[in-house]
């Protein structure tokens, strides 16, 4: 693509590597050029004093944790979560919503295991879309595989416009065994007994 080497006007031999070259300044026809933002990088190149131009910028683009006054978080772990599939076509296979931070939270000063504490699974994903946020309720029964658990949720139909609430099968898939053996604790832990 490019001549190994070429004799600009200036007399100079022209190579690539000058123009490409990361480790200094950029040069064109042996003489350097100043270019913002690029060039050396133990060069100071603001006027300002150190320190005065620290701007607060956020860390990333990921949602920052929210935490709402009242509401105390109990459990948080990272999973995946997949819906059973209602469609008779896909015969009862599992259909992936998502991965996530699940956390378990309670109203705050309310004894665990009471329906007042109000013990809620909320799963969010990296950029904050809400992928699940159900009671937990009395009774709830789990199921425990590899390092997944299942258990049946009321949310509203995902087809329906009206908002009918139906009960579905969820599969939460944790990393470890330990992350699921945790999680069905916190679970039963916190559903009301009353």
């Amino acid at each position: 693509m490019f001549p190994a080497a070429t004799t600009a006007s200036s007399g100079t031999p022209w190579r690539p590597a000058l123009l490409f070259n990361n480790n200094g300044p950029f040069t064109l026809g042996g003489s350097e050029v100043s270019v913002p933002g690029i060039g050396n990088a133990n060069a100071v190149t603001s006027n300002e004093p150190d320190g005065e131009d620290d701007i607060d910028r956020p860390s990333s683009l990921s949602v920052k944790k929210n935490q709402e006054e009242g509401i105390i978080v109990v459990h948080e772990v990272n999973c995946e979560l997949y819906v059973k599939s209602r469609d008779p076509a896909d015969q009862g296979a599992w259909k992936y919503k998502g991965t996530g931070q699940l956390i378990i939270k309670c109203k705050e000063g309310i004894s665990t295991g009471t329906k007042e504490s109000k013990p809620t699974i909320v799963i969010r994903n990296d950029v904050g879309k809400l992928l699940l946020d159900v009671l937990i309720y009395r009774g709830i029964m789990t199921i425990v595989l590899k390092n997944s658990v299942v258990t049946v949720f009321h949310t509203s139909d995902d087809g329906d416009s009206n908002e009918k609430v139906v009960a579905r099968p969820f599969l939460m898939r944790t990393k470890t065994v330990e992350d699921r053996d945790k999680l069905v604790a916190a679970i039963q832990d916190y559903a009301p007994a009353s």
